[in-house]
């Protein structure tokens, strides 16, 4: 069950909510102003915060802000309380790093469907590839907004293994596994030499991975990955045997209509190991 943080000056409100809350086995904590409301989410570190919009003296907006912001607190799940329920209000609630919201006044029940959707999304923030044991695309998003949050100037790198499912079909399961495998340990270990202190690596799902760097790194780190990757891949594949020249020059043919130039030069290279 979840540690929730409820926000509301509606005493009434609040103690219903946390009655309900707690009923369900959750833990929770609640104070009736915005005043001191980050302070004490900070001393209990809760997985959700339920945020009234408007509140004496200090906003839910604001207090949102603040929580993406900080360093120990951006990875919580927010869920606003809105009175008024209109577009505009409701989506500058999200920007501001609310993940969901949910209109005054509502029943308990809708409440817990919002919650449960909340700890969901903490489970995917927090889950990892069982191939690559890297963090997928809810736990980058959370990532980039607390970045955006903060002000820094980020880049965020798309990589791309071009390639990967005709080497799927030739090798197989095993190969799928040791072609993500090896380009995790890649990346981890590359960006762990090159002294990139502030990174986040992602992995999307197949082939694709994210990296997040400081502005300043980007152009180090894509240029390095790529010099890096081309001197490593071979590790991926065996070596072919071939029993007659007719056999290379088919082989030589489908490697030409692989390489089709963009207007630069370009070496294309066959490493498979079958004709597939």
């Amino acid at each position: 069950m979840s540690r929730i943080l409820v926000v509301d000056d509606d005493v009434d409100l609040a103690e219903l909510v946390k009655t309900k809350l707690a009923s369900e086995g959750h833990e929770v904590h609640c104070i009736n102003s915005g005043e001191g409301a980050f302070e004490l989410a900070k001393h209990v570190k809760p997985d959700i915060a339920v945020l009234d919009i408007m509140l004496p003296g200090v906003t839910g907006y604001q207090i949102c802000r603040r929580i993406r912001k900080d360093p120990e607190l951006y990875r919580m799940a927010i869920l606003i309380l809105t009175a008024l329920g209109e577009e505009p209000e409701v989506f500058h609630g999200l920007e501001q790093g609310a993940d969901d919201y949910l209109v005054k006044p509502f029943k308990l029940d809708g409440l817990i469907e919002k919650i449960t959707s909340m700890d969901a999304l903490l489970e995917a923030i927090t889950k990892r590839n069982p191939l690559t044991n890297l963090p997928g695309t809810d736990a980058i998003k959370r990532e980039i907004n607390h970045r955006l949050a903060r002000g820094t100037a980020i880049a965020s790198c798309y990589i791309d293994m071009v390639g990967f499912k005709p080497y799927c079909a030739a090798y197989g399961r095993e190969g799928q596994q040791r072609a993500l495998e090896f380009a995790a340990k890649m990346l981890t270990q590359l960006i762990r030499n090159m002294g990139i202190y502030e990174f986040f690596i992602s992995h999307m799902g197949g082939e694709h991975f994210v990296v997040l760097v400081n502005l300043e790194d980007y152009e180090r780190f894509c240029a390095t990955l790529i010099r890096t990757f081309d001197q490593m891949v071979n590790q991926l594949y065996s070596p072919r045997q071939y029993k007659s020249a007719k056999k290379m020059f088919e082989v030589l043919a489908q490697a030409r209509q692989m390489a089709v130039p963009d207007g630069k030069s370009v070496v294309f290279v066959d490493r498979r190991r079958t004709d597939r």
